[in-house]
C-alpha cells in the first residue's frame, strides 16, 4: 500500500526550495504601509499548530507580539485584540485552501474593527485572499489528501521567513543574523529528502506502531507546536484517540494514562527542558508498550528507539523534525494495513459546513 501522502511529502523539497528564492513576501509587507508591533493569528488544524511553532520565534527575531488563536477563539473569548493600537496591528489569517468558514468569519470581524488582514494561503483568488488587505502564498500546490503534510512545512517556512522579513525591515536582526537563520532553513530544506529516506528506514528496522492501540506526543519550545501537528496527524490517519501535550506539563495527570498499549513519540531539542526529556524517555521505556525519541541534539547513538536529526539552533529543527512526524503518520497506518487517506465521518464538515 503506497499512499498518495508518500507523493505530497516527496514534494516538499522542490516546493520549500521555490519559497527559499520568492522575493514576493517583501511586496506584500510593503503593501500594508505600517509599523507592525502585534500579530494575530487565526487558523484551524495544521494552520494554528503551524502558528503555534511559529509565533514566539516571530516574537524574538522581529520584536512584535504575536499570538495564535482559533477562529472561535479570537471572535468570543479574546478581549485583548481589541485593546490594541488598530495602525500596528496585523491580523493573520491561515487557511491552506483559501476558504475555512471559521477564519473568513474572523478575517471578516477583525476587518470590521478596523485592523489590516494579511493572509496566507495558497490559492489566488480564494475568499481569504480576495479580502485581504495584502496576501503571501504557500507555494505547495496541490495537496487531495485528509491530512496535509506539503501544505503544512511550507506554512511553518512561510512563517519563520515572515519573522525574519519583519525583523530585518524593522531592523530588530542584523544582516549576520538574517543570514544565520537563512541559511540553516536552507540547509534544512536540502536535508529533507535524506532524512525521510532514513526515516522510513527506521520505522522498517523498528516496525513501529504495529497493533498501535493509542498514541501521545510530547514536546516542548517551538516543538510544542510539532507536537501538537503530531497528535492531529496520526489522528487524521490512523482515526484513533492521540494526545498532545508541553513536556512539563505531562506530569500533572496525563501521564496516569500512559500504559502497556501505549505508544509515547518524545520531541527532544538541546534545551533547559531536554534533561527532563531525557528522564521521561527512560521511565516511559518501562511503562509503554512502544517508546520513540526524535532527538535533533546531533549526537548519533546507538539506541535503535531514537532517531538523530542535525541541530539547528535558531530554528529548533523544527522543519526537520516535522517531516519525521509526518513519516510516521502515514507510515504507521500503512504498518497496519490502513489507508492514511480513507474516509472517516468526511461528511461532518459538509454536514456542519466549515468551507465556504
Amino acid at each position: 500500500m503506497q499512499s498518495i501522502m508518500w507523493k505530497y511529502i516527496e514534494e516538499e523539497t522542490a516546493a520549500l526550495g521555490g519559497l527559499l528564492q520568492d522575493t514576493a513576501m517583501d511586496q506584500s509587507l510593503a503593501a500594508l504601509d505600517m509599523e507592525i508591533e502585534a500579530i494575530y493569528f487565526v487558523s484551524h488544524g495544521s494552520s494554528y499548530n503551524a502558528a503555534i511553532a511559529a509565533a514566539g520565534f516571530i516574537s524574538r527575531v522581529a520584536g512584535v507580539r504575536a499570538y495564535a488563536y482559533t477562529p472561535a477563539n479570537l471572535l468570543y473569548s479574546c478581549g485583548a485584540l481589541l485593546c490594541e493600537a488598530r495602525e500596528k496591528t496585523l491580523v493573520i489569517p491561515i487557511s491552506q485552501t483559501g476558504t475555512s468558514r471559521g477564519a473568513i468569519e474572523a478575517l471578516q470581524w477583525a476587518r470590521k474593527e478596523g485592523f489590516k488582514i494579511l493572509s496566507f494561503t495558497d490559492v489566488e483568488g480564494s475568499p481569504i485572499h480576495t479580502m485581504s488587505d495584502a496576501t503571501i502564498f504557500l507555494g505547495c500546490g496541490e495537496e487531495n489528501s485528509n491530512a496535509k503534510t506539503k501544505g503544512y512545512s511550507a506554512t511553518l517556512l512561510q512563517l519563520l521567513r515572515l519573522g525574519i522579513r519583519l525583523g530585518f525591515r524593522k531592523r530588530t536582526i542584523g544582516q549576520q543574523l538574517y543570514d544565520e537563520i537563512t541559511q540553516e532553513l536552507q540547509a534544512q530544506v536540502a536535508a529533507l529528502a535524506p532524512t525521510k529516506e532514513r526515516a522510513r528506514a527506521w520505522c522498517q528496522e523498528m516496525g513501529l506502531g504495529k497493533g498501535v492501540r493509542n498514541v501521545y506526543v510530547l514536546g516542548y519550545g517551538m516543538n510544542f507546536g510539532t507536537a501538537m501537528e503530531g497528535q492531529l496527524k496520526l489522528m487524521e490517519t490512523m482515526c484513533m484517540p492521540t494526545m498532545f501535550n508541553d513536556l512539563e506539563e505531562f506530569s500533572h495527570g496525563m501521564h496516569r494514562a500512559i500504559g502497556p498499549d501505549s505508544t509515547v513519540v518524545l520531541l527532544s531539542t538541546p534545551h533547559k527542558l531536554d534533561g527532563l526529556a531525557q528522564d521521561t524517555y527512560r521511565y516511559l521505556l518501562q511503562k509503554a508498550g512502544q517508546v520513540l525519541m526524535v532527538d535533533a541534539s546531533g549526537q548519533e547513538t546507538t539506541d535503535v528507539n531514537i532517531f538523530s536529526l542535525p541541530w539547528f539552533p535558531h530554528t529548533e529543527s523544527l522543519l526537520l523534525t516535522t517531516l519525521v512526524i509526518q513519516v510516521l503518520s502515514v507510515w504507521i497506518p500503512e504498518h497496519n494495513g490502513k489507508d492514511p487517506n480513507a474516509p472517516s465521518n468526511n461528511d461532518y464538515t459538509d454536514f456542519v459546513h466549515t468551507r465556504i
